[in-house]
């Protein structure tokens, strides 16, 4: 059942507008991670502020946490290179105390950001 959550929050996360393998391998990832459903709509929709005005520079970064389930951490643009941004998120949870690290990235295309393969 937890699987299903988190593979449910992962297709709202990544939008699966990507390169099956790459969404695969990204749902492999993040089903390690202890993130909830919650923690990853709190993180996603904190780092998205960075980018949507379309005005990010590499190293702008912001912070997030939830409270409820004690997750915190970080989203840092790492690249922007034409209508893309590539985006490193570090978090912790309290599935996992070390630092955690994923990788992505976006591009904006027809209107909507999503991940790119």
């Amino acid at each position: 059942m937890r699987h299903t959550i988190l593979r449910v929050a992962i297709t709202g996360f990544i939008l699966l507008a990507a390169h099956p393998a790459s969404a695969n391998s990204l749902l492999r990832q993040i089903d390690r991670t202890g993130l909830t459903q919650q923690d990853l709509n709190i993180m996603v929709r904190t780092g998205g502020e960075l980018y949507v005005s379309r005005k990010a520079l590499p190293g702008d970064d912001t912070i997030w946490s939830n409270p409820e389930t004690g997750a915190y951490g970080s989203v840092e643009i790492a690249s922007v290179s034409g209508n893309c941004v590539g985006l490193n998120y570090k978090f912790r949870t309290r599935r996992q105390a070390r630092i955690q690290t994923v990788q992505t990235q976006r591009c904006l295309t027809d209107g909507r950001w999503i991940l790119a393969p």
